[in-house]
């Protein structure tokens, strides 16, 4: 590795060990970054050079304007982080064309029929693993989608939690054909349970991730092999392999397995459990670590009931043995519960059952 700093040798390592676990190809160019937030930026911004390129002129040295636009397409599904990231990239949050996404996945024949109609390049945000009930679009299909597309589209995929799922051969088939898409963003301080602030992205085309980060001064001149500044839009930043290094030399392949594999049981158990309980009602059909469900009264109206879920969770929160958060799904106010520390057992499990059995009971 040349003369390169301790930590860019280590990122590098830690990179490569990252693909291997994930199977991604090892020719792809990538940078550890502060969360899934800067990992979509990364991803978004590559995506943005190759559109600007396909339209005949650099994005990131001649700016926007005076340009034909760029056109983004995804899923009412989109997590806020991409949305934010558009905004950020002067593509903007309401420019994005969205499709249904019935159950939490993209309606593939939706997004085709959308595609016919863009006689442009398109940039194609997917999700694997949506974060709130934790639901996959079907990648394989947009990755056929991408191919297909006359004027050229690029796929990225917002994988914060659902990149994991590769890890367990009764999951895979969820990220099925991830290892098509152009760019990939992940979080490392989720399921690869190292501290805030880590995370990473992965880029197909190692060339328009550095254009689209190319910048140069006397002042680094003479900087000696890979330097992650040239990968993301931080010029200085900490140390932020060496957790991970730590983490995957620990826990190997088989040790992150196991993690995913028991988080995946937990929320199995619990949604099971929640579907067996009088009063209480399953929202989603939790396919990887979400469960979202809420507490039903017989006579209660919609709005009714939605505020007695948001009282719910604040209860269960002061309450102190579980932690859960409110979200809204298919418009009803609901309880979210997901399960990726490594340290949770069955025993957790129950925990949590007991607290919500007693918070659903005492509001009757």
């Amino acid at each position: 590795m040349g003369e390169q700093s301790a930590a860019a040798q280590t990122e590098l390592v830690v990179l490569r060990w990252l693909k291997a676990l994930f199977g991604l190809p090892p020719a792809w160019s990538g940078a550890l970054t502060s969360g899934a937030t800067m990992a979509n930026l990364v991803g978004l911004i590559a995506a943005r050079q190759w559109a600007g390129r396909r339209l005949g002129f650099d994005a990131a040295a001649d700016g926007l304007a005076g340009h034909p636009p760029l056109i983004v397409v995804s899923s009412t599904e989109i997590h806020l982080s991409a949305l934010k990231c558009l905004g950020t990239l002067g593509l903007g949050r309401n420019q994005v064309r969205q499709v249904a996404a019935p159950g939490g996945s993209v309606d593939i024949a939706a997004m085709a029929a959308l595609l016919r109609g863009i006689d442009a390049p398109v940039i194609l945000i997917g999700n694997a693993g949506e974060v709130n009930s934790g639901h996959f679009d079907d990648i394989a299909a947009l990755a056929d989608l991408r191919d297909a597309h006359p004027a050229g589209a690029w796929l990225h995929v917002d994988g914060a939690f659902g990149l994991f799922a590769r890890l367990l051969p009764r999951l895979a088939h969820l990220t099925r054909g991830i290892e098509r898409a152009d760019s990939v963003a992940a979080d490392a301080h989720k399921w690869l349970n190292v501290p805030y602030d880590s995370g990473f992205a992965f880029v197909r085309d190692a060339g328009i991730l550095r254009e689209a980060f190319l910048a140069g001064g006397a002042y680094v001149v003479g900087s000696a092999g890979w330097d992650p500044y040239t990968h993301v839009p931080e010029m200085s930043r900490r140390f932020r392999a060496l957790a991970a290094w730590c983490t995957l030399k620990a826990f190997g392949r088989e040790g992150y397995r196991a993690i995913v594999e028991r988080c995946v049981d937990n929320a199995t158990v619990f949604a099971r459990w929640i579907e067996a309980q009088p009063g209480l009602d399953l929202m989603n059909s939790a396919p990887l670590n979400i469960v979202c469900f809420r507490i039903v009264r017989a006579g209660l109206d919609d709005a009714s009931t939605d505020a007695l879920n948001r009282a719910a969770v604040d209860a269960i929160q002061r309450d102190g043995r579980a932690f859960v958060t409110g979200t809204v799904l298919n418009g009803r106010a609901a309880i979210r519960a997901a399960f990726d520390n490594w340290l949770t057992t069955l025993d957790d499990v129950a925990i949590l059952q007991a607290a919500v059995e007693d918070i659903a009971t005492s509001s009757r």
